[in-house]
This record gives C-alpha cells, structure tokens and sequence, in this order.
C-alpha cells in the first residue's frame, strides 16, 4: 500500500471535490434566481429526466473494473476496452429512449427542446465517468479530480456567460453540452499514451454479469436522489417543481460529502475486506464517527436557519421553499450516516445486499410520494424522501449485524448530537443576524464543543492545526 500516494489522492480529491461543489453550488443559486420558479421548474424536469434515463448505460462494469484492477492491474486494458464500449452504445440506446418517451410524458415545448440537447450532454459525461473510474483503479484519483473540477469550471464559465447575455434557459445547456466535449478531447488527448483499451467481446457477457450488482445499484441509488423530481414533474405544475427543486437540490449538493470521504479508501477497503476483517471495521466506524458529525451537524444548522438562508441566497423568490427546505435538510444526517455502512456491504462482498436495500427504498419512495402528494402536495414528496432514507439506514445496520460484524456506531454519536445541539442553540439565538455570521459562530461552537468531548476530534483537530501552521 503507498501511503504516500494514497495521502495524495486524498488531498487532491478533497481540495478539488471542494472546489468544485463550491463553484457548483454557487452556480446552481445563480441559475435558481435567475429563472425563477416556473423556469427552474422546466430546468428540474429535463435534467431529472434525462438524468434518470441515462442511469441505465452504466450496468457496473465501470465498479466492477475499479474492483479488479485495484486487485490485478494487468486485466485492466481489457476491462477498460469493454467498458467504453459497452458505455458507448448504452448511452446511443438511452438517448434514443429519451427522445421516444418525452413525448408522452406530456412535457411541454421548452422542455423537450432541453432534453434533446442535455442528452447529448449527459451521455459524453457518462463516458467520462468510466475514465474517471480508469483513474480510480489505477489510484491516480488526482488526476480525475482534476478533469472534473476542469468540468466545473468550464460550466461556470460559460454558464455565466448565458446569464449575463440574458439568454433562456435553453441556452443553459448549451453550455453544458460544450464543456462536456471539451473535456472528452482532453480526457481522450491524456489517455492515448498511458493504455491502450483492448475489447474483449468473449469475456463482456461475464463481465456484465459480475458488474450487475454494482450497475442495479447505482440505477437505485442515483434514481432515488431525483425520482421525487420525476414524479413532480409528471403529477404536478412547473411551479411547485421549481419550489421543490429550489429546496432538495440545495441539500443534494452537500450528499457529495460521504463519497469524498470514501472514494480515495475504495482500493484499501476492497483488500482490508478480504484480508483484515478486524481492521476493516475500526478503518469503517472512523469514518462513520466523522461522517455521523458532519452530517448530523450540518442538518440541524439548515433547519434552524433554514428561513433566514433560503431568503438570502433566492432572493426571496422561493420562500414557499422554506418549509419543504426544513424537511429535506436532514436528508444530509441520513445520507451521511447510511453511506458508510453501505460501504461495509460493498467492500465485503455483499453488494447484492446493499442493492437490494435500495430498490425496496426507491420502491417505498415511489409508493410513499403518490400517497402523500394528494394529501399533503409537495410536502408530501419532502416526507417520502426522508422515510426512505430512515429505512435504509437501519436496514443497512440490520443486515451488517447479522451477517457482516457487529459494528459499533452507537457509541459515535453521544459527542456528536449534544455539540450539535448546543451549536443549534446557538444559531437560534443569532438567527437576526446574517446567516452565514449566525451559521460561522455556530460552527465555531460546534467544533469547540466536539473536540472537547471527543479524542478523535481532538487529534483530527491537531491535525489540522498543525497543517495550518506548517507544524509548528
């Protein structure tokens, strides 16, 4: 295992997966305020729906490769050949479907005009996606982090450039469509010198098949986080889309947090799975601990200062938002905390498992939303989402239990939720103030509070220090 390289995947993918979000989700207010609820509602539902069609041109060969090559990196130029190959006419398949299915879903002209073109967007992104999963087999993570934060900058850039011209929304995915295939010539231009991606049409069949578990998934996985913006789009006006979106996408931009932590360990966790049960659980509960802190911490400062951010950054436009804003901020503390349990599942041979949990969650999901859509309209859909992911959390606990080790988390959060709470407390009593002045001293509080009562924290907080001052 290099130490030293696996601190700088860590470090590179940290400061660029950062980055990016950050510019990401800066973007996505501008873009928010900018159109205004029934516009964003078109936006939401063309990207919803393109993004839930192009889910089914990754059937987890692309994991699995990342799986295989971190054990033997000799079968990764046939395993690369056949995942870009099978990527490649997997999305012509998805595109196709699109463009089929957008007619009688009854959506309106400015929305299929959309998917037309952000469905060639997102299907030059999904190839880059196997690329970056090349990257992660060979543990040059850095090097995707790279490419993707390039990504997020030509978007902005030219995103911005949209805005200021006071062009439609429809000139948005202009935007993104040619930052994707810039990226594709560059990704191609890097790779062309360091493999060379052999087909191997025999073995594809197999191949398929082992990756299926990681493929099903990620179908689950990705179409759970924008499925209540599908059904949305197909049950209700633009306008309540465009509320609802205003509020769920501003909680699913932090869901990047849990991956970040764990995709630089990938490698490590599949060979400590096989090899060190023992130390695969202390490695997973660490993590859990910090993730657990994170989430639980930044769920409960958005639901206190929920009104006082919502107006802030939307400019007041999407104040209905607020209430649905409030339920779906602890979709952070859930996701957070589900995420590296799954992993366990994922790492120790047991993704079927893990995929099973997410389709019986994406399934309570769907039934959840159309019962509670007559009933209580979008909040309806707000509650679903946090159901949902309330059961695969503990479903996840259960079947590790049972049939994995007898993993520890209770014990992680007693530090967690009281400095959680006194940092609430603290949000609440500056809430006249400037939210991200109420939100700052909160968070000072917090992590005060945590490291005190924490020895883990306290060392991750000497860390950091020390970093800082350059160890002095």
């Amino acid at each position: 295992m290099d130490t030293r390289l696996l601190a700088k995947n860590a470090t590179a993918l940290g400061i660029s997966s950062i980055l990016a979000k950050s510019i990401a989700a800066v973007l996505g207010i501008l873009v928010t305020r900018y159109l205004g609820p029934e516009s964003y509602g078109d936006y939401s539902t063309a990207y919803a729906y393109v993004g839930t069609f192009i889910l089914f041109a990754e059937l987890g060969i692309s994991q699995l490769m990342v799986q295989e090559g971190a054990k033997d990196p000799a079968v990764l130029p046939r395993y690369f050949g056949n995942t870009l190959l099978l990527k490649t006419l997997l999305c012509v398949l998805c595109y196709l479907a699109m463009l089929v299915f957008m007619f009688p879903a009854g959506y309106n002209e400015t929305v299929r005009l959309m998917i037309v073109f952000v469905g060639v967007a997102v299907c030059f992104n999904a190839i880059n996606q196997s690329i970056y999963n090349y990257y992660q087999a060979v543990q040059k993570i850095y090097l995707s982090a790279s490419f993707q934060f390039l990504t997020t900058l030509l978007i902005a850039l030219f995103t911005i450039i949209v805005l200021v011209a006071g062009l439609g929304v429809v000139s948005i995915t202009f935007a993104h469509l040619f930052s994707y295939i810039i990226i594709t010539i560059l990704l191609y231009l890097a790779l062309r010198k360091e493999i060379k991606p052999r087909t191997d049409l025999p073995h594809l069949a197999g191949m398929v098949w082992n990756g299926l578990p990681f493929g099903v998934h990620r179908i689950f996985y990705y179409l759970f986080t924008q499925f209540s913006i599908l059904i949305l789009s197909l049950t209700v006006s633009n306008v309540e889309v465009g509320i609802f979106s205003a509020a769920y996408k501003l909680v699913l931009i932090l869901i990047f947090i849990p991956s970040l932590m764990t995709s630089a360990l990938y490698p490590i966790l599949y060979q400590l799975g096989d090899t060190d049960r023992s130390q695969h659980q202390n490695v997973i509960e660490k993590v859990f601990k910090v993730l657990s802190a994170v989430g639980i911490a930044g769920s409960m400062l958005m639901f206190v200062l929920a009104g006082p951010l919502m107006e802030w950054l939307y400019d007041g436009k999407f104040n209905e938002a607020i209430p649905i804003f409030m339920i779906v901020a602890w979709l952070l503390a859930l996701e957070c905390m589900s995420f590296s349990l799954g992993d366990i599942l994922t790492t120790t041979g047991r993704q079927m498992q893990r995929t099973l949990v997410q389709g019986l969650a994406l399934l309570l999901l769907t039934v959840l939303t159309y019962a509670l859509n007559p009933v209580m309209g979008i909040y309806g859909a707000a509650y679903a989402v946090i159901i949902a992911e309330v059961f695969i959390f503990f479903a996840y606990y259960y079947m590790i239990r049972k049939n994995v080790y007898k993993i520890r988390i209770w014990r992680q959060l007693p530090g967690t939720l009281i400095s959680s709470l006194l940092m609430a407390g603290t949000a609440w009593l500056l809430i006249g103030f400037h939210p991200l002045l109420s939100a700052s001293l909160a968070g000072i509080v917090f992590c005060l509070a945590i490291a005190i009562l924490d020895k883990d924290f306290r060392r991750i907080g000497v860390y950091i220090l020390k970093r800082v001052t350059g160890g002095r």
